[in-house]
């Protein structure tokens, strides 16, 4: 009679070690996801934003080239045209204005070019300052999600750690209990 009961006491222990552990591994898969989860959305986030911020920096950019061009090009054209509407009515008059004209024009021009080549140093720089903000951003919040996925990941493994030695703790009793039970029964027969 003791020998068929020693089997239900191991198989009993059996089936209390292979829950406890299940347990503690689908929590830890669990936890696991989650964590996973969080960083991969943490890191998508940091991407639309730089990719964002990015994009409206250029944008500002190049609008503010077109805008220094075209200034330049309608004050030429505005130079032309009174050169040709001032030399059709006064011939004498319109060579030395010509000459006026022309160096206007060409201050005028140089100015607007100058113009340009500073505005454009200062949005590119701006641009660029703007992008190293927001990849410094990117990398401090990959950071933080990084940091806080070891530290979940540590704490789900001490966690299934714990619990596997409490599953331990409790199959080893209910195995004592089993054992004396087992003596108890075999010493009353």
């Amino acid at each position: 009679m003791t020998s068929k009961q020693t089997p239900q006491a191991g198989e009993s222990k059996d089936y209390t070690i292979v829950n406890k552990a299940v347990e503690a591994k689908d929590f830890t898969v669990n936890k696991a996801g989650e964590y996973m989860d969080f960083t991969v959305n943490k890191a998508v986030e940091a991407k639309d934003f730089t990719v964002n911020t990015a994009g409206e920096y250029k944008d500002f950019t190049v609008n503010k080239a077109v805008e220094a061009k075209d200034f330049t090009v309608n004050k030429a054209v505005e130079a032309k045209d009174l050169t040709v509407n001032k030399a059709g009515e006064y011939k004498d008059f319109t060579v030395n204005k010509a000459g006026e004209a022309m160096d206007f024009t060409v201050n005028k021009a140089v100015e607007a070019k100058d113009f340009t080549v500073n505005k454009a140093g200062e949005y590119k720089d701006f641009t660029v300052n703007k992008a190293v903000e927001a990849k410094d951003f990117t990398v401090n919040k990959a950071g933080e999600a990084k940091d806080l996925t070891v530290n979940k990941a540590v704490e789900a493994k001490d966690f299934t750690v714990n619990k596997a030695g409490e599953a331990k703790d409790f199959t080893v009793n209910k195995a004592g209990e089993a054992k004396d039970y087992t003596m108890n029964i075999g010493n009353a027969n």
